[in-house]
């Protein structure tokens, strides 16, 4: 978006998550390039590469942990919508399952440079780290409670232990999501492989 177009923006929450996403598409066309990390990306370089001012960068962002900070904060709301079809369910189908999955892969490969980004600074920011454990925390309570009810309901098996079973299989599909499928180029069998797993560990009586 150009300059004059943001300042039409109708609020300064608009402008900011502009500014927000101009960023992530800068960081992307950087950090594409060989031997590039966030880490050494200055604010300057990424600013002009978002076509936007320094003085604009430090109007929304007090630094470069700040900034992705915002970007893991929309990253993660972005992650729970899609879990939000999981949880408050029955027993999802297999290939409602696996749709889910598609969809949380495909967010995480568009967002790359971003994870890219939140992966350098969380082991260097505690309120990242912070952030992410939290998001983390309430995966796995959300995981649980549906083992839960589907426990009470008679859909999940009573053999499962739901808090130590949750905790297993958020980590499971955070690593996988995070860390391999962005950079496979054909993820299809991986993602069969989860839903398949995540079905049969469960659901399958």
């Amino acid at each position: 978006m150009s300059k004059q177009a943001r300042r039409r923006l109708p609020n300064r929450a608009a402008r900011r998550n502009d500014t927000l996403a101009a960023l992530a598409v800068a960081a992307a066309s950087c950090i594409d390039q060989p031997e590039s990390t966030f880490a050494a990306l200055t604010v300057d370089r990424l600013a002009r590469q978002a076509g936007i001012s320094r003085a604009s960068f430090y109007l929304y962002f007090e630094d470069k942990a700040e900034l992705v900070r915002a970007w893991n904060g929309d990253l993660d709301e972005q992650v729970n919508t899609v879990l939000a079809q999981w949880w408050p369910t029955k027993p999802p189908y297999p290939s409602a399952l696996r749709r889910m999955l598609g969809q949380l892969a495909n967010l995480y490969r568009e967002n790359r440079a971003v994870l890219t980004a939140i992966q350098e600074m969380t082991p260097h920011d505690p309120l990242l780290r912070q952030a992410r454990a939290d998001s983390f925390a309430d995966k796995c309570a959300a995981l649980d409670r549906h083992i839960a009810r589907g426990q009470h309901d008679g859909w999940c098996p009573d053999s499962l232990q739901p808090a130590m079973t949750a905790a297993w299989v958020i980590s499971m599909l955070e690593r996988v999501l995070q860390h391999v499928i962005p950079n496979c180029h054909d993820a299809t069998s991986l993602l069969d492989t989860g839903a398949d797993i995540v079905w049969r560990t469960l659901y399958q009586p």
